[in-house]
């Protein structure tokens, strides 16, 4: 059978919500024989923090471990800005087959006071969207 990705993006914030995320983006890998690139999105408030880009960097390298290692090939990146844009670009840049990600679910006027930079990047994508909720 050919493989339908090669490139899968998985953008990740560290939450317990990625798992699911990283258990189904290690299977699609495996299964299509392709790399995955995990993405960390630091927003722009955030990044003038001290040491947050390098901790962010280090918890990606340490969650690629955990997953990927010896299992799929696979890279990090660390952006800066707004996630949903910065999801989008890397998408773009990386020629990203599809982007996986999790959604925390949220409904009602959580979501719309929260906003969802899963469905910011499902409604802009170019790219197919695979989604997955917690749980």
């Amino acid at each position: 059978m050919e493989a339908l990705f090669h490139k899968i993006l998985c953008p990740v914030d560290f939450s317990r919500i990625s798992i699911p995320a990283l258990e189904l983006v290690r299977k699609l890998a495996r299964q299509n024989g392709a790399s995955v690139h995990l993405l960390c999105v630091i927003p722009a408030a955030s990044a003038s923090e001290p040491d947050v880009q390098r901790f962010a960097e280090d918890s990606l390298r340490a969650v690629a471990h955990k997953w990927f290692a010896g299992k799929v090939s696979h890279e990090i990146a660390v952006r800066i800005g707004e996630p949903a844009h910065a999801i989008l670009a890397a998408a773009e840049e990386l020629g990203a087959d599809v982007i996986l990600m999790a959604t925390h679910g949220r409904t009602g006027e959580d979501r719309a006071r929260l906003g969802s930079v899963t469905e910011q990047v499902v409604r802009h994508s170019t790219r197919p969207v695979v989604t997955i909720r917690p749980g």
